[in-house]
């Protein structure tokens, strides 16, 4: 090993060893604050201080908790409160001073996903001033849920089969009633389109395909992406489609279409009233998807291949990688 080299690893072994040291003593504190580990925990992850120490930096966590007695899963929610303080926030560095709990952001941040726009800046605003309690955010997720497919405090629909189906019977009742709501009538109707877009049944041909609708750093304003494999015993790569919504007139005649690199098929999906306009102005490359009244996605018109860009396809696919791997 070169000298250099080993003075690096030499330095990143000492700095590790402090982060550790004062994981640690955090951890064991009687009043231990989220933030402080979260920032040492931030700190290992973003300099990669773990490497040639464990296999990951999962492995890393796993083994403080264990020499800290400390159980990891409080790790885990620091970190992820950390990172949703962050994207909440627009900072790059953690405010030590912030009364928020972890789990009051993470309540803000189910709630951001589905509530209309109006109750979402309300919202964050009030819990990272810590106005709002824990209790309060649990009440007002609750209320939003259903948006989200009744889905549990992990995500998933309950696995009991009466009490998953009355889940999907609220979440259709609760978009009925924003739906009526004139000032929730536009952001309702591009939710469905994404909700649509998503399940992929408007696609033929194809074996799997994953979803990504967590769009924040993607160029292009993309409002969701699928990656898809059409045949598995085929040599084809992945295809990436892209998707943009418009859910009114004035919309749709601003409309900027500038595609970005490193995508296969770009498609604007709109609602009905809106299809005969798009056939004229959008470019003959882009692909046309229309709304139904049951909430489905017909193609009125193929997207066209678009031309290879590698270097906007790596950058792209390293986003899509991050989103999916990098958040506990």
């Amino acid at each position: 090993m070169p000298p250099h080299a080993a003075l690096n690893s030499s330095v990143m072994k000492m700095r590790l060893a402090a982060i550790e040291a004062q994981l640690i003593e955090q951890a064991r504190a009687e009043r231990r604050r989220w933030q402080d580990i979260a920032a040492l925990l931030m700190r290992v992850e973003q300099e990669k201080l773990w490497e040639g120490h464990t296999a990951s930096f999962t492995a890393w966590v796993e083994g403080i908790a264990r020499r800290a007695d400390f159980q990891q899963s409080v790790f885990w929610r620091c970190l992820k409160a950390g990172r949703i303080y962050l994207e909440l926030t627009g900072r790059d560095e953690l405010d030590a001073q912030t009364n928020v709990s972890p789990e009051a952001l993470e309540l803000a941040d189910k709630i951001r996903r589905h509530a209309p726009k109006a109750v979402v800046t309300e919202v964050l605003d009030r819990t990272l001033d810590g106005e709002l309690s824990r209790t309060e955010l649990r009440d007002l997720w609750a209320t939003y849920r259903p948006a989200a497919g009744g889905a549990n405090a992990r995500g998933r629909l309950p696995n009991d089969a009466e009490e998953r189906e009355q889940a999907l019977a609220a979440r259709r009742a609760t978009w009925e009633l924003e739906k009526r709501k004139p000032e929730n009538r536009a952001e309702v109707r591009s939710a469905e389109i994404v909700a649509a877009f998503r399940e992929a049944s408007w696609l033929a041909d194809i074996d799997q395909a994953r979803a990504e609708s967590r769009t924040n750093g993607l160029p292009g304003a993309i409002a969701a992406m699928l990656i898809v494999r059409r045949r598995p015993t085929s040599s084809d790569r992945l295809y990436l489609h892209a998707l943009w919504t418009c859910v009114s007139a004035p919309q749709l005649a601003d409309f900027a279409f500038d595609a970005p690199g490193g995508t296969d098929y770009m498609w604007l999906a709109l609602t009905p009233e809106l299809t005969e306009q798009a056939q004229s102005k959008a470019p003959r490359m882009l692909g046309l998807l229309e709304l139904s009244r049951s909430r489905e996605l017909r193609v009125v018109r193929e997207a066209q291949k678009r031309p290879l860009h590698a270097q906007a396809r790596i950058e792209l696919l390293s986003s899509l990688l991050q989103k999916a791997y990098l958040w506990p």
